[in-house]
């Protein structure tokens, strides 16, 4: 096998589907990345961990056919450093890999193909197609509140569940609850229930762009998301997702309206002067303004008035401000309501259309 690319080429592509490659692990295959030649000038790379598999086909110029798979983060090191320009990559009988560009030359060893693990086939005749930036900022939304508690497997992912033509998207660690919602132009037949887990999130996080489309398909308790020249191949998690449902409160009681920036900012402040033994943020919801404020016996205390709108009756309420800031960073909006029923009841936080957060109150000491 024979290949010229440009560096930056070469790097994209190995960025593509190197996050999924596991640098320790029992098989040293799976450290590797596939290379294989796919005629008219494209090349086809993978990678994977058995769990998930991320497949791109990048355009190259191939000067003779074949396949090799090499250390995935050895290769995306030597391109990193190697000077701008042309980048030779040769592949000999015995699998040794010669990286050239300009007067540098690198000699790596590499595996054969046929140890790669082989991917299912599909076809995607039965896959549905939606909008790139609906599953975005879908996971955007709502994949902060992953739980990576392993006792809890169930939470390790997001709830993915479309009916009806709408797409749900629930996460929570059982300390709080991210949940989306989407109207999808898709046949109306179409159903499914799954968790996705935390690490093909991640990938889809970094990978899904705002304009185009994206094909799902689920088999056999496997899902793939199909965009452009890549798709990701993932494992779901077996098992029940929690009744989200019963978690988010079903009334309000107090409604306070603010800017959510703001708001931001001056948790943030307040969370400087938290402790180990005093982790919550005040919020105190009086009439035309809100209260942000913490108090720590060794540190200090922190106080900030912001205005707001209030509908009802003054409410005080504490809450971990790191699940606050997870929130009001991910909203691209200006204002955002924080309702509360009570000082022991979960804090609700609405922002975007479809989109809610709760979250559960802490001890005020």
């Amino acid at each position: 096998m024979k290949i010229k690319t440009e560096k930056d080429n070469l790097l994209h592509s190995l960025s593509v589907v190197s996050g999924v490659v596991g640098a320790k692990t029992t098989l040293p295959i799976l450290s590797n990345v596939l290379l294989e030649s796919e005629g008219n000038n494209k090349v086809r790379l993978i990678g994977t961990d058995l769990e998930v598999a991320i497949s791109s086909i990048s355009e190259m110029n191939v000067l003779e056919e074949g396949s090799v798979t090499v250390p995935a983060k050895k290769l995306y090191d030597i391109a990193r450093e190697l000077p701008q320009g042309e980048v030779e990559i040769t592949v000999a009988k015995n699998n040794s890999v010669t990286v050239k560009s300009g007067k540098s030359l690198f000699k790596i060893m590499g595996l054969p193909k046929d140890d790669f693990p082989k991917l299912p086939e599909f076809t995607l005749d039965q896959a549905i197609e939606i909008e790139q930036k609906d599953l975005k900022e879908a996971l955007q939304m709502t994949s902060f509140a992953i739980s990576y508690d392993e006792t809890r497997y169930v939470l390790n992912g997001v709830l993915m569940s479309i009916k009806h033509k709408k797409m749900k998207m629930v996460a929570t660690d059982g300390r709080r609850l991210a949940f989306s919602q989407k109207e999808l132009d898709i046949r109306d037949s179409f159903s499914l229930d799954v968790i996705i887990p935390s690490k093909t999130i991640v990938e889809l996080n970094k990978q899904l762009k705002t304009e185009g489309k994206l094909k799902i398909l689920y088999f056999k308790n496997q899902i793939l998301f199909h965009f452009g020249e890549t798709f990701i191949l993932s494992r779901l998690i077996e098992g029940h997702f929690p009744n989200y449902e019963q978690v988010i409160p079903k009334s309000e009681k107090t409604i306070s309206t603010i800017d959510r920036e703001q708001l931001l900012q001056a948790v943030k402040r307040a969370s400087l002067l938290t402790s180990p033994e005093s982790q919550s943020v005040k919020i105190d919801l009086l009439k035309n303004k809100l209260l942000v404020s913490s108090r720590s016996p060794n540190m200090g205390e922190a106080h900030e008035e912001l205005e707001a709108e209030l509908e009802g009756e003054d409410q005080t309420i504490g809450f971990n401000p790191d699940y606050l800031m997870d929130v009001l960073k991910n909203l691209d909006v200006e204002k955002i309501q924080l309702s509360v029923m009570g000082p022991d009841k979960p804090g609700l936080l609405k922002g975007k259309k479809d989109t809610l957060h709760v979250i559960m109150p802490m001890q005020l000491n």
